[in-house]
């Protein structure tokens, strides 16, 4: 059974493990997204940022692998399913 993490969550591990390739330190943020149309916290990179706007092929790439490790590992958390409580 795969670990629930947040989208917050599963970002900041793909950041370290990119952020380990000295050209990938400028990467400054990554997205994740539920994959539509898949059930069980399916997920997916949907954006790399970095300053300038033009991610280096071997920056995607690493993205690319770290999501894969992770996806073996993780799955995402609907933000429906989230516990929020009041603090009224």
């Amino acid at each position: 059974m795969k670990i629930q993490k947040t989208a917050p969550e599963l970002e900041r591990l793909i950041l370290m493990e990119i952020h380990r390739h000295g050209v990938c330190a400028g990467i400054s943020a990554v997205t994740v997204r539920e994959v539509e149309g898949r059930d069980g916290g399916a997920w997916e990179i949907a954006d790399i940022y970095v300053p300038g706007g033009v991610v280096p092929a071997l920056c995607r790439d690493a993205c690319a692998a770290a999501a894969a490790v992770l996806q073996q590992h993780y799955q995402l958390l609907p933000f429906h399913e989230l516990d929020m409580e009041e603090d009224f």
